[in-house]
């Protein structure tokens, strides 16, 4: 059951059960002096944080049923201690029921930010179309599961009279902040990618928008406003992919079944650092036969961690995954992170899928 944003693993369930037996056993085959009244208060608590609200209120009866039964079975009449203890029964099964209540809720609450906020996210990001410039296309977005905040990646694809370009990136932070450069990014790169001839020309433009719109807000913005980015171009008609690189992870071409992450040589500082004076190194060009297919990922894939904290490495997880069309490379490239991960995740992932 889904309660707090996360989920409980099964056996969960099994804990409150076990605590309310080993409190009625240590009532019934030890000493009076020795009470399980603490482990049976304890088994009512638990329950209330743990399962549903029916089944607490189950085993608060039966703790409140076995509490009585094991007072007169001993003694054939209720002791003033063990009215205490049944008191304590009834204030921890009370408690119980009450936080139920209350995670109940809390989850209810939690639940409706999150889905608001990948809504929002998705608006931002709309499904590309699966077919243009002659290129099969496909994208994903998924939000955190420990997050109720919007996050900052995005992606987005254009023809252009240079060719098919893509652009995805990771905006630093969450939250609304990160929503406004969301929007502000993408139309800006919509603009410009009609109208600039090339790659580093493209960069330039976004890279000004944004230091432009950092300075605007503060100082801190400025310092502190970046996105790390990928910018890519499919010449039509050709048999290649340019890609300029400012601090994102790179793509990854499968083609027969290997997998090749196309990094950069020289990758350039993220997107609203120009301030620092760097100069943009040039795209790099990679071949793009037919058959291959090139995923863009964001952070939340590079760095999903498995349970004992390694990182996912998308070279070696996609190695021998099919990519018949840029839907079944994004859907199995999630699938093999999750399969990583346990279906965890902490960051906002997404991917996109360009198939020749």
């Amino acid at each position: 059951m889904d309660r707090i944003g996360r989920r409980w693993p099964a056996y969960s369930g099994i804990v409150p059960w076990a605590l309310l037996v080993l409190g009625i056993v240590m009532d019934v085959a030890t000493p009076r002096e020795v009470s399980g009244g603490p482990l049976i208060v304890l088994a009512c608590v638990a329950a209330g944080v743990i399962m549903s609200f029916r089944a607490t209120l189950w085993l608060v009866l039966v703790a409140l049923a076995t509490e009585l039964a094991t007072g007169v079975w001993e003694s054939g009449t209720a002791s003033t201690q063990q009215i205490v203890d049944l008191g304590y029964v009834v204030v921890a099964g009370a408690l119980g029921l009450d936080l139920n209540r209350l995670v109940i809720r809390y989850g209810r609450r939690i639940s409706a930010v999150r889905t608001v906020a990948e809504s929002v996210q998705l608006a931002l990001l709309p499904d590309p179309p699966l077919r243009l410039a002659g290129y099969d296309i496909a994208a994903s977005y998924r939000a955190a599961q420990s997050e109720a905040r919007i996050g900052g990646d995005l992606y987005a694809v254009h023809d252009s009279p240079w060719g098919l370009r893509v652009f995805i990136g990771d905006v630093r932070g969450k939250g609304m902040d990160a929503v406004s450069t969301v929007a502000l990014l993408l139309g800006a790169f919509r603009e410009a990618a009609e109208d600039q001839p090339t790659l580093e020309a493209l960069g330039a433009r976004l890279d000004r928008r944004l230091a432009h719109e950092a300075a605007r807000l503060g100082e801190e913005r400025e310092l502190e406003g970046f996105t790390t980015a990928v910018l890519a171009e499919f010449p039509h008609g050709g048999e290649s992919v340019r890609l300029l690189n400012f601090g994102h992870p790179g793509p990854y071409r499968v083609a027969g079944g290997h997998v090749r992450a196309l990094d950069a040589e020289v990758p350039n500082l993220p997107l609203g650092m120009s301030g620092f004076g760097q100069e943009v190194s040039p795209h790099q060009e990679h071949s793009f036969p037919p058959g291959a297919s090139l995923l863009f990922v964001t952070d939340g894939v590079t760095e999903a961690r498995n349970p004992q904290g390694v990182f996912f490495d998308p070279a070696r997880g996609l190695e021998g995954m099919s990519c018949s069309s840029a839907k079944a490379a994004v859907a199995g490239l999630l699938t093999r992170v999750d399969a990583w991960t346990g279906g965890v995740s902490t960051d906002d992932r997404a991917v996109l899928a360009v198939a020749h």
